[in-house]
C-alpha cells in the first residue's frame, strides 16, 4: 500500500498554528454579515426581508456545508478542503463586487463565499483531531481562539473598509484577506492517520460508494455511527445554534432600547468577541482535564447562559450590567463550538470523525438558519424582544440537558473511550507502530468494563495480534 512521507514529530505544532490563522482569516467572514447587511440595504434599496434572508443564509452556510466539507476531506484531504475553501471565498467576493442586482448575491456572496468559509472552517478543525487525538480539546481550543479573535476585529475592520472604499471595494478586500487561508492551508500536511483512512476508503470501492461512505461514515451498519449519544449531540448543537444567533441578532437592539447609543452598542458587542476568544481558549484547557471532560463542560456552560438569558432585561438597565452580560454571553455561549470536535471524536470514533463532524455542523447550520426568523415571529407576536431571549434561553437549556444525558450515557453504556481508540491499527499510529495493512478491515468494538479481552470480529484469523 502506498503511503506518504511521514511528517516530523514537531510538524503537528505547525499544523496547530496554521489552523489558527486559517480560521482567523478565512473561517470568520460570516461574522461581518451584520455590518454588510446595513451596507446592502443602503446600496441596493431592496426589501428588508430579502436582505435579511441573504444575511441569514450567508451566516449559516459555514455550518450547512459541513457534509460537503466532510466529503472533500474523506475523498482527498483536510489540506485540499482548506485551500479549496480559500479559493472559493476569493472568487465569491470578487464576483460580488461586480454584481448589480441583489438576487445574484445569493449565489456569489451567500453560497460561494459561505461554502468557502465552511470548507476552511471544517478542514482546519478536523485535522486537529487527526493530529492531536489525546489532546483534542486543548488544541481545538487554541485553534478556535482564531475564530474568537476574528469575531473581535473583523466587524470594525469591515466597517472601516465600507467607510473608505464602499461596498464593492470592501468585498475585494475581504476576498483578499480570506484568500490567505490558502497559504496556511498549504501547511496542513495530512497526518499518517488521515492518509491511511483516505486510502482505505478508496480501495475496492466505486465512486458512488466512496461518496456515500464519505457523507455517512465508514460504517457497515448505520447504528455504529448514529448512536443515541450522537443523536443527542446533534440536538444539542442545533439548539445552542438557535439560541446563539437569536442573541447575535437582537442583542444590539436590546442595548439601544435600554438607553445605549449605537456606538456604545457596537462597543458592547465587541465584548462578546473578547469573551468568545477567551472561552474558546479556556474551554479547550478545561475540557482536556480528565476530571471535567467535554460533556460536563458543555452541560454546565449552557446551563449558565440559559439562566442568564432569563434575566437579560434587569441586567441590561445599567452600563455595568450591559458589559457584564455581553462578556458573559461571549464567554459561556461560545464554548460549544470548541466542544463539538472532541465530543464527536469520542462518540463516533476516529474512522467516522470527519463525517460525524460534518453532520454535526449541518445540524448547527439548520439552527442558525431557522432561529432568527422564529425569534422575529415571537418578538412581533408578544411585542417585545425579551420574549425572543426567553426562547433563546430555553434552547440553551435543551442543550444543557443534552450534554448531561450524553455524560450519563457514557457512564452507563460502553461508548468509544474518550481518549483511546478501539481500533488497534489506528491507535498504533500514535504509538509509532506500523500496522497499515489491516486498516480497511477493522470494525469498531464496543467494550464492556467487566470484560478483559475483546477480539475484533473482522480481524484476520480472529486474533488481536495484528
Amino acid at each position: 500500500m502506498a503511503t506518504t512521507a511521514h511528517s516530523p514529530p514537531w510538524w503537528k505544532w505547525v499544523v496547530m498554528v496554521a489552523s489558527f490563522f486559517a480560521l482567523l482569516l478565512g473561517g470568520t467572514v460570516s461574522y461581518c454579515a451584520g455590518v454588510v447587511h446595513v451596507a446592502l440595504l443602503d446600496y441596493f434599496h431592496e426589501d428588508i426581508t430579502v436582505t435579511a434572508w441573504l444575511g441569514s443564509l450567508f451566516a449559516s452556510m459555514f455550518a450547512l456545508t459541513g457534509p460537503i466539507a466532510s466529503l472533500v476531506i474523506n475523498m482527498f484531504s483536510c489540506r485540499t478542503c482548506v485551500m479549496l475553501g480559500g479559493v472559493l471565498e476569493l472568487v465569491g467576493f470578487a464576483c460580488s463586487a461586480f454584481v448589480t442586482e441583489m438576487r445574484w448575491l445569493f449565489l456569489t456572496y451567500a453560497i460561494l463565499v459561505g461554502l468557502g468559509e465552511g470548507l476552511v472552517y471544517t478542514g482546519s478543525v478536523v485535522l486537529l483531531g487527526f493530529y492531536f487525538r489525546d489532546q483534542v480539546s486543548l488544541v481545538t481550543g487554541v485553534g478556535m481562539a482564531g475564530v474568537g479573535m476574528g469575531t473581535f476585529f473583523l466587524p470594525p475592520l469591515t466597517q472601516y473598509l465600507l467607510d473608505n472604499y464602499g461596498l464593492k471595494g470592501c468585498f475585494l478586500f475581504l476576498g483578499a484577506i480570506a484568500f490567505h487561508a490558502v497559504l496556511f492551508g498549504a501547511l496542513l500536511r495530512p497526518s499518517e492517520l488521515e492518509t491511511e483512512l483516505a486510502v482505505s476508503a478508496k480501495s475496492g470501492k466505486s465512486v458512488c460508494q466512496r461518496i456515500l461512505t464519505s457523507l455517512c461514515g465508514r460504517c457497515d451498519r448505520v447504528g455504529e455511527m448514529f448512536h443515541p449519544a450522537f443523536l443527542l449531540l446533534l440536538l444539542a448543537t442545533f439548539s445552542f445554534s438557535v439560541g446563539n444567533f437569536i442573541s447575535y441578532l437582537f442583542l444590539p437592539d436590546i442595548f439601544i432600547k435600554q438607553g445605549s447609543s449605537p456606538q456604545e452598542a457596537s462597543f458592547l458587542f465587541s465584548m462578546v468577541g473578547i469573551g468568545g476568544a477567551l472561552a474558546r481558549l479556556l474551554g479547550g484547557f478545561a475540557a482536556n482535564d480528565p476530571n471535567i471532560g467535554p460533556s460536563v463542560l458543555f452541560s454546565g456552560t449552557y446551563g449558565v447562559i440559559a439562566t442568564i438569558d432569563f434575566f437579560i432585561w434587569p441586567m441590561t438597565k445599567t452600563m455595568v450590567g450591559k458589559v457584564a452580560y455581553a462578556f458573559m454571553f461571549g464567554l459561556y455561549a461560545s464554548v460549544g463550538w470548541v466542544l463539538i470536535n472532541p465530543l464527536t471524536l469520542h462518540i463516533v470514533g476516529v474512522r467516522n470523525f470527519a463525517s460525524g463532524y460534518g453532520i454535526a455542523m449541518l445540524a448547527s447550520g439548520l439552527g442558525i438558519l431557522i432561529g432568527p426568523p422564529v425569534a422575529s415571529i415571537i418578538a412581533e407576536t408578544y411585542g417585545k424582544y425579551q420574549a425572543a431571549f426567553y426562547f433563546a434561553g430555553s434552547t440553551f437549556f435543551v442543550s444543557s440537558m443534552c450534554g448531561l444525558m450524553i455524560m450519563l450515557l457514557k457512564k452507563t453504556q460502553s461508548d468509544v473511550p474518550e481518549e483511546k481508540s478501539d481500533i488497534p491499527e489506528l491507535q498504533s499510529l500514535t504509538d509509532g507502530k506500523d500496522h497499515f495493512h489491516h486498516v480497511d478491515e477493522v470494525t469498531v468494538v464496543i467494550k464492556c468494563p467487566s470484560t478483559d479481552n475483546h477480539r475484533s470480529p473482522s480481524s484476520p484469523g480472529g486474533t488481536d495480534d495484528m
